[in-house]
C-alpha cells in the first residue's frame, strides 16, 4: 500500500481523468522564442515532468495578446501560426502519459513596454514600479471586449493543439486579478466598484472561453487567495467570488497568493514554511463547490498527503518541487521518497534568473533545463577519478562521474561532507541549504562513489591512488581585509563563529552585509552581543534571492542589539577599536571584542600546485570556489559541466 494514498488517488475534472492529485505549476521558464514558440528545450523539460508521473501539467503563463506579454521569452498563443509548435509540445506530453494545458494570461499593468514593445493597458491608471515609471492606460469598453475575445481565441487554439484543459491566470496581479482587485481597479463604470463590477471582466472571460471550447474541456482558474496588501484582494473577496466563477464554467480553483508588490507570497523563499497557503485553500474550498488545488512551498510528499488528508485541498500544485525533481511523483509513489531531490526554495536558479530575463535552471538539480544535453551518457573509456573536497561542487562532480561509469573516490577532510554549505544549518532561515547535502551525499553513494571522510588528501595521498584524473574542489576560505591595523584587531574566522559559540563577546564588528555577514550578525546578537554591521554598498543581502532579503533583514533591523551602517567603510582597525567613514563623517567605535570579516573569499588551491609539481602530466581540473569563489549555483553547475565532459 502506498504511503501516500490520497496523493495517488485518481481525480476527475469533467470528463478528464487525472492519474493522481499532483498538478505541475505554470512556471514561466524563459525557454521560448521571442515570438512565443516552445522549442525543443521546452518540449524536453515538460516531457520529463510527464514521464516523472505528474498528474496534470500546465505549460506556463501564456500571453493571449502581444500587449499583455510580460517577458521576452514567454510562451504565447496569440496567433494561429503558433498552434503547430504547441501541438508538438502537447503530443510529447501525451506520449509520456501526461495531460497538459496552457495558463492563458494578459499582464496588464505589470507589462514593461520595453519588453512588449507596446503601451501597457489596465483597468485603471495604477503604475507598477517595476515597469520603470511607465503608467498603464485605462482600457475602454471596446478594448475590454477585444481582450475577452483574445482569451477565447487563445483557448480555441489550445483546443486545436490537443490540450486537455484550459487554465486562466487570475492570480498574482495580472489583468484578470487587476479587475478583481480594489487596489488596482478604481473604475466608476460597470467594470469597477463593488464585487459585481470588479468580477464582470473575469466572468466574461470564463464564459467566452467556455463557449469557445465547448463542454468537454475543464477550465482551471488560478487566483490569489490574498494579495497581502492594503486595499487588495482578501480571502473574503475570493470566497465570495469562487462560486460565481464556478457558475460561469470553472471546474477547479487553483489557489496561490500575492501580487508583484508582494512577490514573496508568489514564490515563497526558504524562510517561509511549507504549505503556507493551505489555510487560504481550506477556506476557499468551503465556498467553491468544485475541486481546489493549492500551491506554496509543497516540496515533501508527506506535506502534500497531509494537506489532502486534512481536507485543505483536493489537488496540490507543485512548481519548484517538480522543477527540482521531475521524478518526484514516481519516487514518492514507488517508496523512494528518500531519493527525491528536494527543492530548498533558494530561488537562485529559478525566480531570480527568470526576473533577469534568463532561462531558468536549478541549484539542486543540474539537469533541469538541460534534459537532453545533460542526460547521463556512459563514458567511452571509464577512468579512475579522485575528487578532493566534499562540498556541493565536489559531490556533484563525483556523482555525475560515477553515474557515467568512472571509478570515483572522494576525499573530505571533515567528518561529514558539505563544505561551507554545511554551515548554513547554523544560519537562521537558511537551514534548508544544508539539507540538500544529505541528498547529494546519498546520490553520490548510490552512484558508486567511495566517500572517504576525515582525511585531508595531500598531493602524495592523491597520487598514491594512481588516478587518471583529479578534480580539486577544496573550496575557499575567508580573506584578510586590506584595512590598516587589521593585524592587531581581534579578528575571528567567521566560519568558526557559526561552528561554535564565541565566549565573552560584548561588542562585535561584522564587516560585510552580504548573507554571510547577516547570518553571523544574527547569531552573535542571539548570543547576547551588541553587533555593528558595516557594508560599503548601499544594499544589504545583495548576494541572495530577492524574495529572501526581507526575511533576513527584518530581524536585524528590528533587533535593538544590532546597528547597521550601509554605505560605510572601515578605515582603520585597532586592538579594540574601528574607525568608520560614511562619506560625510568619520568616527571611532571602541570596546570591540570580535571582528568578523565576511566580504571576501580566497580559493583554497594549494593542492593544485602541489599535484602539478609532482606529476606534471596528470590531468587536474579545478571547480567551484577552489577555482573562483562564487555562488553555490555557479559552483555546482560548473562541476556538472566538467563531469559530463570527462
Amino acid at each position: 500500500m502506498s504511503r501516500y494514498p490520497m496523493l495517488f488517488r485518481p481525480g476527475r475534472l469533467r470528463s478528464l481523468e487525472v492519474r493522481n492529485r499532483i498538478i505541475g505549476s505554470p512556471m514561466e521558464r524563459n525557454y521560448c522564442t521571442a515570438e512565443g514558440r516552445g522549442p525543443q528545450r521546452y518540449v524536453d523539460y515538460l516531457a520529463a515532468r510527464a514521464r516523472g508521473g505528474a498528474g496534470l501539467l500546465y505549460t506556463e503563463a501564456t500571453y493571449v495578446d502581444p500587449r499583455g506579454k510580460g517577458r521576452t521569452w514567454q510562451m504565447g498563443l496569440h496567433d494561429d501560426d503558433l498552434v503547430p509548435d504547441f501541438a508538438r509540445l502537447v503530443a510529447a506530453v501525451h506520449r509520456e502519459g501526461g495531460v497538459v494545458g496552457p495558463e492563458l494570461n494578459d499582464g496588464g499593468r505589470v507589462v514593461q513596454p520595453w519588453v512588449s514593445g507596446l503601451e501597457s493597458r489596465a483597468p485603471s491608471v495604477v503604475p507598477y514600479e517595476g515597469a520603470g515609471g511607465y503608467a498603464p492606460r485605462a482600457l475602454d469598453r471596446s478594448e475590454i471586449a477585444e481582450i475577452v475575445s483574445r482569451f477565447a481565441d487563445a483557448a480555441r487554439r489550445a483546443a486545436d493543439a490537443g490540450c486537455d484543459f484550459i487554465g486562466l491566470h487570475g492570480a498574482h496581479g495580472y489583468l484578470l486579478s487587476q479587475f478583481f482587485s480594489p487596489w488596482c481597479n478604481r473604475r466608476d463604470d460597470e467594470y469597477g466598484g463593488d464585487l459585481d463590477g470588479r468580477l464582470r471582466f473575469p466572468l466574461a472571460v470564463v464564459a467566452a472561453v467556455r463557449a469557445a471550447v465547448g463542454d468537454a474541456l475543464p477550465i482551471l482558474y488560478r487566483l490569489s487567495g490574498d494579495e497581502h496588501r492594503e486595499q487588495g484582494i482578501t480571502l473574503a473577496d475570493v470566497c465570495a467570488a469562487a462560486p460565481r466563477l464556478v457558475a460561469a464554467g470553472v471546474d477547479l480553483i487553483d489557489v496561490s497568493a500575492g501580487m508583484y508588490e508582494t512577490n514573496w507570497w508568489i514564490t515563497q523563499p526558504m524562510e517561509m514554511p511549507q504549505g503556507v497557503l493551505a489555510p487560504l485553500a481550506s477556506e476557499i474550498r468551503r465556498h467553491a463547490g468544485v475541486p481546489v488545488s493549492v500551491s506554496g512551498r509543497i516540496n515533501d510528499p508527506s506535506v502534500a498527503e497531509h494537506l489532502l488528508a486534512t481536507g485543505a485541498c483536493d489537488f496540490v500544485t507543485l512548481g519548484r518541487a517538480l522543477h527540482a525533481d521531475p521524478e518526484f511523483p514516481a519516487k514518492a509513489r514507488d517508496g523512494r521518497a528518500a531519493e527525491i531531490c528536494t527543492c530548498i526554495a533558494c530561488n537562485q536558479g529559478c525566480s531570480d534568473l527568470h526576473s533577469r530575463g534568463l532561462p531558468i535552471v536549478c541549484l539542486v538539480n543540474t539537469t533541469t533545463g538541460f534534459e537532453r544535453e545533460r542526460a547521463i551518457r556512459p563514458a567511452a573509456s571509464p577512468r579512475r577519478a579522485v575528487v578532493v573536497g566534499g562540498g556541493p561542487a565536489g559531490l556533484e562532480a563525483a556523482r555525475v562521474l560515477a553515474q557515467r561509469g568512472h571509478r570515483v573516490r572522494l576525499y573530505e577532510r571533515d567528518g561529514e561532507p558539505g563544505g561551507q554549505m554545511l554551515l548554513s544549518r547554523h544560519a537562521p532561515g537558511r537551514e534548508d541549504f544544508a539539507g540538500h547535502l544529505a541528498w547529494q551525499a546519498g546520490a553520490a553513494a548510490r552512484a558508486g562513489v567511495e566517500i572517504v571522510l576525515g582525511v585531508e588528501a595531500d598531493a602524495r595521498r592523491v597520487l598514491a591512488d594512481a588516478p587518471d584524473v583529479v578534480v580539486v574542489a577544496t573550496g575557499s576560505r575567508p580573506g584578510l581585509p586590506a584595512i590598516p591595523g587589521v593585524e592587531a584587531a581581534p579578528l575571528v574566522d567567521p566560519y568558526e563563529i557559526l561552528r561554535r559559540p564565541a565566549a565573552g563577546v560584548a561588542r562585535a564588528l561584522v564587516i560585510g552585509g552580504g548573507i554571510r555577514g547577516i547570518a553571523i550578525a544574527r547569531v552573535l546578537a542571539d548570543r547576547g552581543a551588541e553587533v555593528i554591521v558595516v557594508e560599503p554598498s548601499r544594499e544589504l543581502a545583495g548576494d541572495i534571492a530577492t524574495r529572501s532579503r526581507r526575511f533576513q533583514l527584518a530581524p536585524l533591523e528590528d533587533d535593538p542589539r544590532v546597528t547597521i551602517h550601509a554605505g560605510t567603510t572601515v578605515e582603520r582597525l585597532g586592538a579594540r577599536s574601528a574607525e568608520l567613514w560614511d562619506g560625510e563623517r568619520r568616527w571611532t567605535v571602541d570596546g570591540i571584542d570580535l571582528v568578523a570579516a565576511t566580504r571576501s573569499l580566497v580559493p583554497v588551491d594549494e593542492l593544485v600546485a602541489a599535484l602539478v609539481g609532482l606529476a606534471p602530466s596528470l590531468e587536474v581540473h579545478v571547480v567551484g570556489d577552489a577555482a573562483l569563489p562564487r555562488t553555490a549555483l555557479e559552483a555546482i553547475h560548473e562541476a556538472a559541466v566538467l563531469a559530463h565532459r570527462l
